[in-house]
């Protein structure tokens, strides 16, 4: 508990001074930094005050800005003093203030805060909003309280709108996202006064009739084929000194790295990596993405990581389309967490399962850095600044678990009956990428450790769930025994309001896994491992998750080491028996970090992501609820449906809940003879034993029903059922938990508003399917039902006592209430803005308000195991069902009692390990959950003539002898998309219909897939029970199964629908049933619907005869439904749909791609339409392969239909072919599940079709409105995909500086066009980012109240825009395949892809693949007979072409390939085109291209194709491989026919402008004018009339101004006609516009069509960039359009480097202490590597001065338009041919330090981007860091300059070795400071959004000049100072050599000039020194001289 204040701004401050703010609360007093500013100046620093115990609601913080001077005492500023008691309540605010002086006037000072609260409980303040990630919006917002319903004036209300929209501007501006309840208040306006609903009545909620439980083993996860594909693009700021970086890309297993980059922290790779996986769904997501960088070495095992990205794929399986684009992955390094961020890496990620087409966004240039901060590899709702946070793990003690060992050994044990071998078990935690593990507990079924493992991550965590397991420490392997994640959006929550930190328990978690007796391989080991839901009751573990987040300012590194078992922690740790890491005893529930900071309160940030390990004390006996008893009590009133297979023994069944109320397994025989003794039983006993629960031999009598021997079902099926007509057997378990129901009775609670607000919505939509009145009063009664039920539980919880709760019951509780108060409010706005117009809107809207109820419903700490039904066959277990123990918990409070508690529910049992779908068993049984001391109320929800008499305890059965008969109708209509279970592809469906005991057949339909039953089934004398008065809420479940029927061998389950029957009683009134579908699945798999009704009718008893049914019941007497040939029941006609006579025609056009039957080609096919019982024949094809189109087109059935359209049937299309003798085979087969595709309702009101059209003008681009003409009336009107509006010339230069200008159009080619189309897209995307932003309203309503608002005002007066003429024409990108913008073609013309054998056309893409024979061309048109009578022809033959064969022309151009699949071992692929039409094939084999997955082709082929023989063109890519055959990379087919024939004109595009020669030419083989005219002749209009400004085409007159039409050229006629043109262009490309004619024409385009590979249907294989071009062969065909890849330019860069300066000084004279450098450059540019270049060596630079006058000489190819240096080398040593890369154009700069005996040491670096650098400073005072920040400026483009000289810095990464130079500088005090110390700090130095420190290490003056080749060799150069044009020797310093080569030199500078005072001293010393050795010396022999010299005279 703790107040965090985080002081971030200063504006408004006078002058220049020295600021200081001073913050005091509680009369403590925190300063923060001086500061030297101006007006306004950054602080960033936090300040924690701890605190204990009283609140904050009657306190205050006073913050004062001071200046401060050296002299005089500080001055206050201003004074600002909050109140602190709405932080209490928020836990977060955001203020920007104004501070008061001393005369209490409002000072112009502002100060910004960020204050955060913590309280005892952890329940505000702990998770912020931003600590979450969630954008941070507008100050005012965050102040809103949000936590209900509150009343505020109408001022005030209109107040806080009004700034939250502009929080929400603001917050769209930057360009974040909001969480998904932030995103619903967006969409809900929530600004809605506190309004009470009243009556309402809440719907009954069905449990019985609902047929599978909630967690329904049906839908379990499938495991399907998934592509993960990365692309590592670029990486930025990686930190490090000259380093050699590459990357790593890990998911899940597999491994795949990029080629490495010399030199350079901003590596460029553009690589594509593709991992394939065959998981389930569930597995895939807990998958983890790992991205490092390396620093590669010169041994590759000794590469340095620099830094780590860690991420689950469920993050990304999460965003929209699955996959991130263009994103930065930030790292960091686990072994150094205070190091900040290590770099940032682009990627691009998408995760894309079979069949999945993933939407491209708009490009980007490569190797452009933009705001990196801003574009983040995180999920929606993540900030950038995410801090370090400890995530604690407790794990205390687990109870109830397995006592034998699984595995190996366990298997061994169960084969020699051995019950000694026990455990070692020990928990296993895993949390994104680390685990841990706590130690080994020997031989124990109840462990206790007491231990804690932390974890070190960033918070938020990229993780949704927290991994638990039970593992088994084997001698041979250790064996996972349980595995249970925790998902961490359950355990926390991001909101303001009630928003906190990941917290769980003390709780127990329930663990579940597979039967102890399953065998090694019984498949069933993977439940051990949490892949599928658990089978059996393994025990339960109590744990405590906490997590605390660290704030504030990184800490330098301790020098305290941490304890624990270090970064190997990461992958796991050798465990030993009995053998804990101790590291300090803290108090009970207490946490200790192992690090423990000095200052109270604030605690320190680990040095490095390690896994600790700490011993705990046992959790304290009080801290959880005390333990209740627990009564399980069932009574099982059905057992039917039984698999016969199963009955070979007696049936018994079982309830257990926990361990309590299981049967003991025998190991073996005589295992049980000691019956108390230790381990007689396979599994523990119960938790706790209970000592009022009878004898031993009651309660073993009481562990399952009697076993009984099941006997067949009444009627024809082949099911069994126990006889348990008189009998019901009951079953009562006795348990001990803690009593924590309370959890469950919110849970409940919450349950029930989803459910009706589910329910509720699904008979919306079902209302809404039959297109009858009432959907909107439905949904409005459940708006209500949802406000009310929301209000309901608010004020519920308000009264709700929670028993020991911890933080998460807590946090939790205030959640639920806030969130659904929050609902009520939405659900209100959703109901007062309902209309009948907006019923789909508002059904979506509140399909995401029941997700959210879903998710809230979840409890996360379930207190009671679930409830576990078995069925057994003598002593084997067979079957299972799992059922949450919540569902049946009692509570007194209705609405917090579990759905089926009370209640008979239905039941299905299922196998276990078997697929899904399989049912074995379905159980009609009474389960009821409660305390013991409410066992009372557990008879009195049984039906009363089911009790016994009474007696003491709980019956142990129930009799029953008077009953009462139902009789069920079974309205049977027929089944739609049937799958397919006969070779023919075809089925012959029946139809078995289930109730009670009773089972009824259908009759058997052959060949059908959509068969029309039409048939009553009579289900008499029906049992029914269940307490009479509920049967209406809680009908019996009816059971339809649907089999093939085969005459040799069994039926073939085909699918399986559930109904619950309308119920009459006797006192009802009777109501004709209607029709009703009901979906069949088989499994997980959609299998078809049924369409039928079911009613339950009670038999009157009332007579003395045996009972009848109702007199008004109709109809009385079945016997006039009896068919007089087969005996069925037809059903009645008030059941039967009301007919009508219908007129069906039919184009039949012809037959394509058949293939064999039988081994034998299709020679004489024929089509048979079946429709309602009729049929219609084409013609016999004489010669299928010679002509393969029909030539009696048209023909005309009559048939009687339903009225209804939704209950009209199928239509069913048969290929057979004729052969001799008269037989017949079938070929094919195709179901039209819907007939209203081809009705004629689009005709009949085109007035409203023309206002939806208007309507929708007005909401999307004008050249988008592309609708369909009445031709196409007959199909269904799918949304095309709006493409994208154009911007103008103007809004391209908008962006950065343009590389070139706008060239002369004669230097123009098609790739200008293309590269400005993608530009102009870029820029498109961005815009209507923009313009959905700017669509909402300042409230905050754009969903709903201003749609609503448009459709009321009716505004549909839109004017059209002309686009005027662009100076670069363009075309139109397509991001998918043309045939998904036009609707596949099939205007006119539709496709019915034919299927053979099992599985048909509903199979999946890898089934359906594999059946596929063939496709039928036709349509039809259906329309009632009353109206037939108007037409004097087939309306289906209007606007038919000739049905003859035609030659064509086609030209396929293939522009370029993206994300190809690796074909090679290395990663990469050598691709080239294959184009095939039939037997025509075209191919570039011999251009292919090596090593490339992104290849650019520009390739043009050629065919010549005739319809119908060739109708579909396939293009493919292949491998080249000079072994072997090549391989098939990917393919794409294309229907020609379609692309012809269609009335969109997709055989040439338009072109957006027209000219008659240019890179634009027109390319068409007819002019615009012609086209036009051919148009209005198909139509039957008059021909066009021109005119100056418009075009007049039958009663339409088109607009077409001046600016939009080409200028006046010289030749006026030329000009007149070239107008002309240009204006029936216009006319062309707005044709959609034309009233009931209309149809938007292709444009000229490139589309973007998947690749596959028949091997892998449905998975991509890369995307190509292409279009196609088709010509009559009749008409002569433009030229073809060159589309050659542009080749690079060679350039030559001439860089001289003059000088340097303020280059850091890196050696010490260790003689004088002097510090120099040898000074030289290094540089080259990027990819060129091998061209690197070096100045001299300029020695002994005191000043960090350098003089070179050195010239560099660098060549290399560049691509203009993508910015890019061409390379070509070979990719690796044993390559046998060169490889093209792409590499921005950047040149490297580098001083070094030359060091004659160790390695040269590196000083700093420059990267100058060649397009878009820098300019350099005019002199080195000038140059300082900021011209090395990103975006620094002024900028320029060198390729257009092409002559630049200035002075560039060089910098470096700080580290150590740098802040030691520093310190020697400043202690050596010097007198003579040095030039680069002058200046202010930022000048010197700068810190990155990583804090990483980048500091100055000098300055360069260098000279750039570029020149093409050719220039370069009219004027040659020599490198270094070498002719031609030398430079001149630079005039360096004397002292500029090296010492040891002059000595001498050496000796004069250094030492003579420097010392020779002391050197004159020391000689002169020297020479009195020798004088007077000299002296004494020849003093003794002169004066013996003297002495002696008279004696020697004498």
């Amino acid at each position: 508990m703790a107040l965090t204040v985080c002081v971030r701004h200063l504006t408004g401050l006078p002058g220049i001074h020295d600021r200081q703010v001073r913050l005091c609360f509680r009369g403590f007093t925190q300063k923060t930094r001086k500061i030297h500013c101006g007006r306004e100046a950054d602080v960033g620093e936090l300040f924690r005050w701890p605190h204990y115990g009283s609140p904050l609601a009657g306190e205050s913080l006073s913050v004062q800005v001071v200046n401060c001077s050296r002299v005089f005492s500080p001055r206050p500023l201003g004074t600002l003093v909050i109140s602190l008691q709405r932080l209490q309540n928020t836990g977060h605010l955001v203020l920007r203030e104004a501070l008061v002086d001393e005369r209490l006037r409002v000072s112009p000072i502002q100060v910004e805060l960020d204050l955060k609260y913590q309280p005892p409980e952890g329940a505000a303040g702990t998770w912020a909003e931003e600590d979450f990630g969630a954008p941070i919006r507008d100050s005012l917002e965050l102040i809103i309280p949000n936590v209900g319903f509150q009343d505020m004036e109408p001022g005030e209300a209109q107040l806080e709108r009004r700034a939250v929209a502009m929080g929400r501007r603001l917050a769209q501006s930057l360009g974040t996202q909001d969480d998904e309840e932030n995103e619903l208040e967006l969409e809900l306006d929530l600004e809605e006064p506190d309004v009470e609903i009243s009556g309402v009545v809440f719907s009954p909620l069905k449990s019985r009739a609902l047929g599978l439980p909630r967690r329904d083993p049906f839908k379990a996860c499938k495991a399907q084929d998934f592509q993960v594909g990365v692309t590592v693009l670029e990486a930025q700021k990686l930190v490090g000194v000259n380093i050699n970086p590459y990357v790593t890309v890990r998911v899940g297993d597999q491994r795949r790295v990029t080629a490495t980059q010399r030199g350079t922290n901003c590596p460029f790779y553009n690589e594509y990596f593709l991992f394939e996986f065959h998981e389930t769904r569930l597995h895939l997501q807990d998958l983890l993405l790992e991205i490092t960088a390396f620093h590669s070495q010169t041994l590759p095992f000794m590469a340095t990581r620099i830094g780590t990205f860690r991420m689950d794929l469920g993050m990304a399986l999460d965003q929209p389309d699955g996959h991130f684009h263009q994103k930065w992955a930030p790292l960091h390094d686990p072994r150094d967490t205070r190091a900040g961020t290590k770099g940032f890496i682009k990627i691009t990620l998408s995760v894309r399962a079979r069949g999945d087409l993933p939407l491209p966004p708009p490009p980007s240039t490569p190797g452009t850095s933009a705001d990196i901060e801003k574009n983040l590899l995180l999920p929606r709702g993540v900030q950038a600044e995410r801090p370090w946070a400890r995530l604690r793990v407790r794990v205390y003690r687990a109870e109830g678990l397995p006592t034998v060992r699984t595995g190996l050994l366990g298997s061994l044990a169960r084969a020699l009956h051995d019950q000694h071998v026990l455990l070692d078990p020990y928990v296993r935690v895993s949390f994104l990428g680390q685990q841990g593990e706590t130690s080994v507990r020997g031989e124990e079924t109840a462990p206790e450790w007491n231990e804690q493992l932390s974890f070190v991550e960033l918070f938020p965590p990229l993780t949704r769930s927290l991994r638990l397991q039970l593992r088994d420490d084997a001698p041979l392997a250790d064996v996972a025994l349980a595995t249970h994640m925790l998902d961490l959006r359950q355990i926390s929550n991001s909101g303001r309001a009630a928003g906190f930190n990941p917290t769980f328990g003390p709780a127990w978690v329930p663990l579940y896994g597979s039967l102890p007796s399953g065998r090694f391989r019984d498949g069933l080991q993977g439940l051990n491992e949490g892949l599928g839901e658990g089978i059996w009751f393994r025990g339960r573990l109590l744990v405590a998750v906490s997590m605390e987040v660290f704030e504030g300012r990184v800490e330098p590194k301790s020098s305290q080491t941490t304890q624990g078992s270090g970064l190997s922690r990461l992958t796991g740790k050798k465990k030993k028996k009995k053998e804990k890491t101790k590291q300090g005893q803290t108090p009970a529930g207490t946490l200790q970090p192992a690090n423990a900071s000095t200052e109270v309160g604030v605690p320190e940030i680990p040095s490095s992501m390690e896994v600790d390990m700490e011993e705990l004390l046992p959790l304290p006996e009080n801290a959880l609820a005390p333990c209740e008893d627990f009564l399980l009590f069932g009574v099982l009133f059905e057992a039917t449906m039984i698999d016969p297979s199963l009955a070979k023994k007696p049936i018994s069944l079982e309830i257990s809940i926990g361990h309590a109320g299981r049967r003991e397994e025998q190991l073996g025989p005589g295992s049980r003879a000691d019956g108390g003794s230790e381990g007689s039983t396979l599994e523990a006993q119960p938790l706790l034993e209970s000592e009022d629960r009878g004898a031993g031999q009651e309660e073993q009598e009481l562990l399952g029903t009697p076993a009984q021997w099941p006997e067949p079902v009444e009627g024809n099926g082949p099911y069994l059922c126990l006889p348990l007509r008189h009998r019901k057997p009951c079953l009562h378990v006795w348990s001990r938990w803690e009593d924590y129901t309370w959890r469950l009775h919110s849970s409940n609670s919450v349950c029930k508003v989803a459910e009706r607000l589910d329910h509720g919505l699904q008979e919306v939509e079902k209302i809404q399917r039959r297109s009858v009145l009432g959907a909107c009063t439905r949904l409005k009664q459940t708006l209500e039902e949802l406000v009310a039920g929301s209000r309901q539980f608010c004020h519920g919880a308000e009264r709700r006592t929670m028993t020991r709760p911890n933080a998460l019951d807590r946090c939790r509780a205030k959640l639920l209430t806030h969130s659904l108060n929050l609902m009520a409010r939405q659900g209100l706005r959703l109901l007062r803005s309902l209309r009948q117009n907006n019923i789909q809107r508002t059904v979506a809207l509140a399909k995401k308000l029941l997700a959210k109820l879903h998710f809230l419903a979840q409890e996360p700490q379930p207190p009671l195991p679930d409830v576990l039904v078995w069925m057994f066959s003598g002593q084997r277990r067979v079957a299972y069902a799992r059922v949450p123990a919540q569902d049946v918990l009692f509570s007194v409070v209705e609405e917090e009692r579990g759905r089926d508690c009370g209640k008979i529910q239905s039941l299905l049992l299922t196998a276990p390990g078997a697929a899904p779908g399989e049912v074995c068993a379905k159980l009609e049984l009474f389960l009821w959950l409660g305390l013991g001391k409410q066992s009372k109320a557990c008879p009195s929800e049984l039906p009363p003539d089911l009790l016994p008499e009474p007696s003491r305890g709980l019956p142990h059965s129930l009799y029953r002898d008077d009953f009462s008969y139902f009789q069920m109708r079974a309205h049977l209509y027929q089944a739609r998309g049937v799958l397919a279970a006969d070779d023919s592809g075809l089925s012959d469906p029946f139809a078995r219909v289930l109730i009670s005991t009773q089972c009824k057949t259908t009759r058997v339909l052959e060949q059908t897939l959509s068969p029309l039953w039409d048939e009553l089934l009579v289900f008499d004398q029906l049992i029914v029970d269940g307490k009479r008065e509920h049967l209406r809420e809680e009908p019996p479940l009816v059971v339809i199964n649907v089999f093939d029927h085969n005459k040799f061998g069994s039926a073939v389950f085909l699918g399986r629908a559930f109904a619950a029957p309308r119920v009459k009683l006797i006192e009802d009134s009777y109501q004709r049933p209607e029709l009703q579908f009901f979906p069949l699945r088989k499994g997980p798999q959609a299998a078809g619907e049924v369409i039928a009704t079911f009613e339950l009718i009670e038999l009157d008893y009332s007579g003395h005869l045996e009972p009848s049914v109702p007199s008004d019941v109709e109809p009385q007497d079945l016997a006039s439904l009896v068919e007089p040939i087969s005996g069925h029941l037809s059903l009645p006609a008030s059941v039967r749909p009301v007919l009508r006579e219908f007129r069906v025609e039919v184009l039949f056009w012809g037959l394509r791609g058949l293939g064999r039957v039988h081994l034998f080609e299709v020679e004489k096919p024929q089509v048979v339409l079946e429709v309602a019982g009729r049929r219609v024949e084409s013609e016999v094809l004489a010669n299928y392969c010679e002509n393969p189109n029909f030539t009696e087109l048209v023909q005309c059935v009559t048939v009687d239909l339903p009225e209804q359209p939704y209950l009209q049937p199928p239509l069913s299309i048969l290929v057979i072919e004729r052969r001799a003798f008269g037989r017949t085979v079938l070929v094919g087969s195709h179901i039209v599940p819907h007939m209203l595709r081809f009705t004629l309702q689009g005709q009949e009101d085109p007035r409203e079709e023309e206002r939806t059209e208007e309507e929708t003008r007005g909401l999307v681009p004008q050249g988008l409105q592309g609708e369909k003409s009445l031709a196409e009336a007959g199909i269904s009107r799918q949304r095309l995909k709006a493409p994208l509006k154009k911007l103008t010339l103007g809004l391209l230069g908008q962006g950065p500086e343009l590389e070139e200008a706008i060239p002369d159009p004669q230097e123009m080619d098609w790739w200008s066009k293309y590269y400005a189309s993608l530009q102009e897209l870029q820029g498109q995307s961005s815009s209507d980012d923009d313009e959905m932003d700017d669509a909402r309203d300042p409230d905050g309503t754009h969903l709903i109240s201003g749609e609503r608002e448009a459709q009321e005002q009716g505004e549909t007066d839109i004017k059209v825009s002309v686009p005027r003429k662009k100076a670069i024409a363009t075309l139109k990108i397509y991001h998918s395949s043309l045939e998904d913008e036009f609707n596949h073609f099939e205007d006119w013309l539709s496709v019915f892809p034919l299927y053979r054998g099992q599985g048909g056309q509903e199979g999946d893409g890898e089934e359906a693949s594999g059946h596929f024979v063939g496709k039928f061309k036709g349509s039809f048109l259906i329309y009632p007979e009353s109206e037939a009578k108007s037409f004097s022809e087939p309306q289906i033959s209007r606007g038919i072409p000739q049905n003859r064969p035609i030659k064509l022309l086609v030209r396929v151009y293939i522009v370029k390939a993206t994300n190809l699949a690796p074909a090679d071992p290395n990663g990469k692929a050598d691709p080239y085109v294959v184009v095939s039409a039939g037997k025509e094939q075209r191919d570039t084999k011999e251009r292919y291209i090596p090593k490339q997955l992104n290849p650019i082709f520009g390739e043009v082929l050629e065919l010549s194709v005739s319809l119908p023989a060739e109708p579909e063109l396939t293009v493919a890519i292949f491998d080249h491989d000079l072994v072997g055959s090549d391989d098939l990379i990917g393919e794409t087919h294309i229907d020609l026919e379609n692309r012809f024939y269609s009335h969109h004109r997709a055989n040439c595009g338009l072109a957006s402008q027209y000219d008659v020669d240019g890179y634009n030419a027109w390319r068409d083989a007819f002019r615009p004018s012609q086209i036009l005219a051919g148009l209005c002749q198909r139509c039957g209009l008059p021909i066009p009339e021109y005119r100056a400004g418009a075009v007049k085409v039958g009663s339409r007159v088109f607009l077409t101004p001046s600016e939009a039409l080409p200028p006046d050229g010289r030749d006026p006629k030329g000009a007149n006609e070239a107008s002309e043109e240009a204006q029936a262009l216009l006319v062309l490309r707005r044709w959609q516009e034309m009233p009931g004619l209309g149809i938007q024409l292709v444009p000229e385009h490139v589309e973007t069509r998947p690749l596959y590979h028949p091997r892998s249907p449905g998975l991509l294989q890369g995307s190509l960039h292409m279009w196609i071009d088709v010509f009559p062969s009749d008409v002569p065909a433009p030229p073809p359009v060159d589309i050659k890849p542009r080749q690079p330019i060679s350039y030559e860069l001439r860089v001289v480097i003059w000088n340097t300066d303020d280059v850091v000084l890196d050696d010490v004279n260790p003689l004088t202490g002097e510090m120099s450098s040898d000074i030289y450059v290094k540089s080259w540019v990027k990819g060129l590597e091998h061209d690197r270049q070096e100045t001299d060596v300029h020695f002994n630079s005191l000043t960090g001065e350098g003089n070179f006058n050195w010239r560099f000489v660098f060549r290399f190819d560049y691509l203009p338009t993508e910015r890019e240096v061409s390379i070509r080398r070979k990719p690796g040593p044993f390559a046998l041919e060169e490889a093209e890369f792409r590499q921005p154009a950047v040149l490297v700069l580098q001083v070094w330090d030359y060091d004659r005996v160790s390695a040269n040491d590196f000083l700093g670096s420059l990267e100058l981007q060649l397009p878009d650098m820098v300019r350099g400073a005019r002199d080195p005072e000038h140059c300082t860091v900021r011209l090395a920040l990103d975006g620094a400026g002024p900028r320029c483009n060198l390729f257009r300059c092409r002559r630049l000289r200035g002075w560039w810095p060089v910098v470096k990464t700080k580290d150590m070795e740098d802040v030691e130079r520093e310190a020697r500088e400043a202690q050596a005090g010097k007198k003579r400071k040095r030039k680069r110390r002058k200046g202010w700090p930022e000048d010197l130095e700068f810190t990155d959004t990583g804090g990483n420190v980048y500091i100055l290490t000098g300055k360069v003056e260098a000279e750039f000049e570029l020149l093409t080749v050719e220039e370069a060799e009219k004027r040659p150069v020599g490198k270094g100072r070498k002719e031609p044009e030398p430079l001149e020797k630079p005039n360096r310093p004397k002292t500029s050599f090296n010492w040891f080569v002059n000595p001498l030199k050496t000796f004069v500078f250094f030492i003579l000039r420097r010392y020779w005072r002391i050197l004159v001293v020391l000689l002169l010393l020297a020479l009195i020194t020798i004088f007077l050795l000299l002296v004494f010396y020849t003093i003794p022999g002169q004066i013996s001289e003297v002495i002696f010299s008279p004696i020697n005279k004498h």
